[in-house]
Order: C-alpha cells, then sequence, then structure tokens
C-alpha cells in the first residue's frame, strides 16, 4: 500500500506531461506535511486529542521520512499541538515532494526524467510508468465527495488535506466541487486530526501571506 506521502505527490504528478503542478503557492508543500502526519496516526505512532499531540509508540515504521519526524517529535520535551508541528516541518523546508518522489520512482510508478531549457535550465518530469496507483487514489477522492457513503479513515484523511492545498481540482470539475461544498466540509469535520491538520494548514497559509505581504 501506497503511503499517504505517496498518494498525494501522485496527485500533484500532471498524468499528461510528467511534470509537478500546483494550483496554489506551498500548496503540494502543505498537503505533504499533512499527509506525513496522517501516516503516523495511521501507522498508530501519535495520536491527538483538541490539542496537544502524543507519541504513542517509537518503534520505526522503516520509512526514513516518517522515522525522522518521529523522531523529533520523540526528543522533544513537550508534545506540542498539530498546528506547532505543521509550522516546524513545513519551515525547516526539508524536501517532502523529493522524498515522496524517490518512493514512487523505486516502486515502478514514475520514471525521472531531466532535460535542458535553451541548453541552461534543468527541467524535470516525472511521466508515468504504471498509472494505476494515482488513478486509484483520484477515484478513491471523487468516491468519498460524489457519495453519501460514509468513507474510511483514510480517505476521510485524504478529502482534508485536499481541500484546503487546492488539490481536488485536479479530480473534479469546479462545478462539481461547488455542488458537494457541504459534503467536503462535513467531510473535513469528522476525524479530529483531520480537522486539526486541515486548520493548521490554514492558519500557517494565512501567516506566511501575511508575512509576504509585509514584505512587499
Amino acid at each position: 500500500m501506497l503511503t499517504m506521502l505517496e498518494e498525494v505527490v501522485l496527485l500533484a504528478v500532471d498524468e499528461k506531461t510528467g511534470q509537478l503542478r500546483s494550483t496554489r503557492e506551498f500548496g503540494t508543500a502543505y498537503a505533504l506535511v499533512g499527509a506525513l502526519f496522517f501516516d503516523l496516526a495511521l501507522a498508530r505512532k501519535i495520536d491527538t486529542d483538541t490539542e496537544a499531540i502524543e507519541t504513542i509508540d517509537t518503534t520505526p515504521t522503516g520509512n526514513a521520512t516518517l522515522d525522522r519526524v518521529l523522531g523529533a517529535m520523540r526528543a522533544r520535551p513537550t508534545a506540542g499541538t498539530v498546528r506547532d508541528w505543521i509550522e516546524a516541518i513545513f519551515l525547516e523546508r526539508r524536501d517532502l515532494e523529493g522524498e515522496a518522489l524517490a518512493e514512487v520512482i523505486e516502486r515502478g510508478i514514475l520514471r525521472h526524467e531531466k532535460s535542458k531549457l535553451l541548453w541552461i535550465i534543468d527541467v524535470e518530469r516525472f511521466p508515468m510508468v504504471n498509472d494505476r496507483p494515482q488513478q486509484h487514489v483520484k477515484l478513491r477522492l471523487a468516491h468519498s465527495i460524489l457519495t453519501d457513503e460514509i468513507p474510511d479513515t483514510r480517505d476521510i484523511m485524504l478529502v482534508s488535506i485536499a481541500e484546503p492545498c487546492g488539490l481536488l481540482g485536479y479530480v473534479l470539475s469546479d462545478a462539481q466541487i461547488a455542488g458537494r461544498r457541504d459534503r467536503i466540509r462535513r467531510l473535513c469535520q469528522l476525524e479530529t486530526i483531520s480537522r486539526k491538520v486541515a486548520e493548521a494548514i490554514v492558519a500557517l497559509d494565512a501567516t506566511l501571506r501575511q508575512a509576504m505581504t509585509k514584505v512587499v
């Protein structure tokens, strides 16, 4: 099974051009940080109440990215809130995108191509070798939103980061998203950790936008 980090990076790859895309500044970066938290929660490594994150199992997962963050959580003297950790990991500027891409390339889902633009600028592309995993993620996301069934926890988590990070447009039309807005809001509220991660992403985005406005 793919990690949620891998699922998010697959959503960000344009299946026609093989290029990474983002509908919003930092949108994919936010989504990857959120996915990392959800992977730890699904692996039963962390839990969250209304505020703090608690580390409940420090046994390594075998995934280098997840274990690095799990180790940082274990070493921190105070638990910290979801927002604290979302901001800390985002601002650390680790290459979550590159790490997730490396994983899906190793799985044989994508391949890495590099070329030169005007013989100077490196252009990277990630053409699909096997498009089934990406299509599976898209189908789950669409099914969660367009039907009235209660999705499983993993798919609720996927909706709750795809919505604030602008990833839904890669799967659904603007009309479909607008017509199911209430459904999307309800899904984003179903799980405590999903709700807290989405709120933290929105707050971080607002903080960064305000900071950039002051600089300009």
